[in-house]
Formats: structure tokens, C-alpha cells, sequence
């Protein structure tokens, strides 16, 4: 199952809109933005990627904004000492067009990466809805599947609802004990019930007072709150082949996450993805934009070949999937849904079977999509059941 921010909506999580107007509200507020030159970076890059694309300000996301503050930092020549595994490759064929202190871009990304955090933390502190509803479709699944649960969010609702699904850090011997992650321990539960939160999420942190750890280890703390307190990093990033460093942070975000897992735990969650994308009985895609193209080549693997196993998807179209997709050729999640899940769009709607209502089904029985939201789709999950069948999911 791979859960995106859609399904977190109902519970109280930000959109992605919502999210890039906080950001900005947060970022040009802040006393410290303003006087280190952040504010005036965030505004600068802001309005040049409003002219750069079409759908002006309005087509800009918090996301892009983050990418290009980051890049920047290395798009200027190297220090003179610096040895040539620290040189960026691209330094002598661009140089930055805008003159941006590289301190003013280290401390936005950091704002907006602290932001994020504090404004999850805080979602997942007074859930929007009832988490039952989750809780009864995921026990419904477990009780048929091992279940392994994928999320590219920050929240823990997951966890809220179904709060005994393996994690990947060790249980704690002692309540509230800061966990180190267990690579060796990880994989030997390959087989359990779980919960991975690919890009990151409110529950890890630094804990750079471990013994046994390296600098800049991410740790899981079952306290949000302690969590936030060890969610920023000051120190030297990742190093990537081509001589630049990614910023080492809690979360995972910007355009290019792939990076970003080069390191535990999220390497081992997505090592693990592809493995169980490929094993899978039946795959659940839920709320998920599939704009994420290093989770999709796993997704697509899985549906490629013979013996592609059937994929559900459960999202929201304004105006219903089958008609989208007769009427918007352009629609960035049906051509990923075509190309990428190869879910072919010759649907048929659910039908006068009652049970198949608010479904669009594939002829051949490979696909199938609910297109009324996570909530409506878990007020009655007896509608459930009759698709699997006919997906050859369950007798």
C-alpha cells in the first residue's frame, strides 16, 4: 500500500497550496529571515519561477521553491582550497544569475524543512476526523494480507490508527527511549505488518550524543515532541558524486528526494518498496498525485510482465475519473496511471450492481479506482469486498 498526502487531507494534514501559503506567510514574518537575507532569497526565487512558468504564481509550489534555494548554494565556484570531491562538477559551465548569499539559502531550506515539521507535528497533535474508519479498512486488509504500508507523508495518522505496525526502529526496552535504527533487525522483519515512511516523518531526529552512531544518523523518537526538538542539523551534508552535498534534514522534500535516500532509514524503506512492489498480491495506491518518478519505476516494474498483480487506486476527481480521462488527455495522473501503472483507460463504471457503485472498473480485471475520496470510501467498506472479487483478489 502506498499512502500520498491526499490521504492525509481529511485528518487535518496541509495541502500542498496550503502548505506553499504558510511557508511563505512563516518565511517573510520571521525576524531572523529577514535580517540574514533568507526572506529576500525565498521572494527572489518565488517570483523568477512564477515569470519561468506558465500558470504563473498560482503553478509554484513550496517544493520548487526548496529545490532551487538548495541548488543554488552550489551553483557558485568552490572555495580555493577545496579538494576536487568538493568541487561541483557543473561549477566552470553556470554560474548563478541572481546574487544570493549562500548563508541566506542554507537557512531558508533549513526554515522551510523546521516548518514543515512543526506543522505536521502539530496535525498529528488534533487529528481533523476519526481515525477509526482507517483503523477498520487496515485490519480488514491485515486480516487477509501481510500488509506492508508505504507513506510519502510526514504525519503518523497511520500509526495513530493501527499503533502495533512495525516501524523498522527496535521496540524500546524503556518508554520513550530514543531508537537507533537496526538494518540487521530491519530485514528480519520482512515479513511483518508495517508502516515506512519513505520521505521521512514527525517522529525521527538527531541524537548526536550516541556512542554507537555516526554524525548525522537519524534516530526515532515515539515523542513528536522530543522529535521536533532534534529535527534541525547544522552539519555537513550528504556528498554526491557530482561534488555538491544535499542538506541532511527530518523530511525529505524538493525535486530531487532521490538523493535524500541514500541514507537510513529511508534507504532501507526504499530498497524495501521495491522489493515488496514487486512481491505484491495486490497493490493499494491511496491519495497518492504520482509525481514522485523514483516511487513510480518501482510501481511500474511491478505492474510490467505476465503476471502483473491488480492495482487499486483511491483518489479524488472533481468530475469522476472515467470522464477525465474522455475529456482531459492532459491530466498529469491519468498519463502516469497509462504510462507508469499501466491502468489502461478503457474503463467501465461500476455498473447496476449496487455494490460497484462509485467504481471504475478495468474490462479485464487488472485495475480498478474509487474516485470519491478516502473518506467516502471508508464509510462503507462492504462496497470493498465485491471489487477484490472481481479483481480476483478474494474468492
Amino acid at each position: 500500500m502506498l499512502f500520498g498526502a491526499g490521504a492525509s487531507l481529511d485528518y487535518g494534514a496541509p495541502s500542498t497550496c496550503a502548505l506553499t501559503d504558510l511557508l511563505r506567510d512563516a518565511v517573510l514574518s520571521d525576524r531572523w529571515m529577514r535580517e540574514s537575507g533568507a526572506a529576500d532569497a525565498y521572494v527572489r526565487i518565488s517570483c523568477t519561477l512564477a515569470d519561468y512558468y506558465r500558470g504563473g504564481a498560482g503553478a509554484v509550489n513550496f517544493e520548487q521553491i526548496y529545490h532551487c534555494a538548495h541548488e543554488l548554494i552550489y551553483a557558485r565556484p568552490p572555495s580555493a582550497g577545496a579538494v576536487d570531491t568538493f568541487r561541483p562538477a557543473l561549477s566552470p559551465f553556470v554560474t548563478a544569475n541572481v546574487d544570493l548569499d549562500e548563508r541566506a539559502l542554507v537557512s531558508l531550506i533549513g526554515f522551510i524543512a523546521d516548518t514543515i515539521f512543526e506543522t505536521m507535528t502539530s496535525a498529528c497533535a488534533r487529528p481533523a476526523s476519526s481515525l477509526a474508519p482507517l483503523a477498520r479498512f487496515i485490519a480488514d486488509i491485515r486480516a487477509d494480507f501481510v500488509t506492508r504500508i508505504y507513506t510519502t507523508n510526514y504525519d503518523d495518522f497511520i500509526l495513530q490508527s493501527s499503533p502495533d505496525l512495525f516501524t523498522g526502529f527496535p521496540e524500546a526496552e524503556v518508554a520513550a527511549e530514543v531508537k537507533r535504527f537496526d538494518g540487521r533487525g530491519f530485514w528480519a522483519g520482512a515479513r511483518r505488518d508495517c508502516v515506512f515512511h519513505l520521505h521521512g516523518g514527525v517522529h525521527l531526529g538527531f541524537h548526536n550524543g550516541d556512542p554507537g552512531s555516526r554524525i548525522g544518523d537519524l534516530f526515532w523518537y515515539d515523542d513528536r515532541a522530543e522529535a521536533k526538538r532534534h529535527a534541525s542539523y547544522m552539519g555537513s551534508g550528504l556528498r554526491r558524486l557530482d561534488g555538491s552535498q544535499v542538506q541532511r534534514s527530518a523530511i525529505v522534500t524538493g525535486l530531487d528526494k532521490l538523493s535524500r535516500l541514500q541514507s537510513a532509514p529511508m534507504s532501507y524503506y526504499y530498497a524495501s518498496f521495491a522489493r515488496d512492489a514487486l512481491a505484491a498480491d495486490v497493490i493499494y495506491v491511496v491519495g497518492y498525485g504520482l509525481s514522485d518518478v523514483h516511487l513510480n519505476c518501482w510501481l511500474h516494474e511491478a505492474r510490467s510482465g505476465a503476471n502483473r498483480p491488480p492495482i487499486i487506486l483511491i483518489d479524488f476527481w472533481r468530475d469522476g475519473c472515467a470522464e477525465t480521462s474522455a475529456y482531459n488527455v492532459s491530466d498529469h495522473k491519468l498519463i502516469e496511471m497509462w504510462h507508469e501503472l499501466r491502468m489502461p483507460l478503457g474503463y467501465e463504471p461500476g455498473g447496476d450492481d449496487h455494490s460497484h457503485v462509485g467504481w471504475t472498473l478495468d474490462r479485464r480485471g487488472t485495475c480498478a479506482v474509487w474516485d470519491g475520496g478516502l473518506a467516502r470510501f471508508l464509510e462503507d467498506l462492504s462496497r470493498h469486498a465485491p471489487v477484490l472479487k472481481r479483481l480476483g483478489v478474494r474468492p
